[in-house]
């Protein structure tokens, strides 16, 4: 095990800033590739998830204001309109700084986050919502 992969396993934080300092000096001898070429793909897996995660609110807030009725709607809209803007606002930021993530927006991501959205509105309102997501990429976003 090298110097710099031992650090790895026992001060992540510290192994951060000498790879940052190491890269910066150009000294690639002393980078510990493998820990960090699984760095980087994290990182693009946290960007991706995020992403997800902000699909998944946006269609939760959709479906409660398609839903609910009443005092529910009357006393929550607001707060579920000013979270879609507030989510819709992040994604551009998201895609502002990696424009490629646009491309996961696909069918496949919109029902899987639809699912969870789906899942979390019928158990807190005792609803049954729509099997399949009624709501257009561009309503999403």
């Amino acid at each position: 095990m090298t110097e710099a992969s031992q650090l790895y396993e026992e001060d992540f934080y510290l192994w951060t800033r000498e790879t940052a300092a190491a890269l910066r000096a150009r000294r690639f001898a002393d980078l510990d590739v493998e820990h960090l070429a699984e760095e980087m793909e994290s990182m693009a897996g946290s960007s991706k998830r995020e992403l997800k995660s902000r699909i998944t609110q946006i269609l939760e807030h959709l479906l409660k204001l398609r839903m609910a009725k009443g005092i529910i709607l009357e006393h929550n809209q607001s707060g579920w309109q000013a979270s879609i803007a507030r989510q819709r606002n992040e994604i551009d930021t998201l895609f502002q700084e990696s424009p490629s993530l646009r491309r996961f927006i696909d069918p496949e991501i919109i029902a899987a986050c639809y699912r969870s959205a789906a899942a979390v509105v019928a158990t807190e309102y005792k609803v049954e919502p729509p099997t399949e997501c009624p709501f257009s990429a561009e309503e999403i976003l």
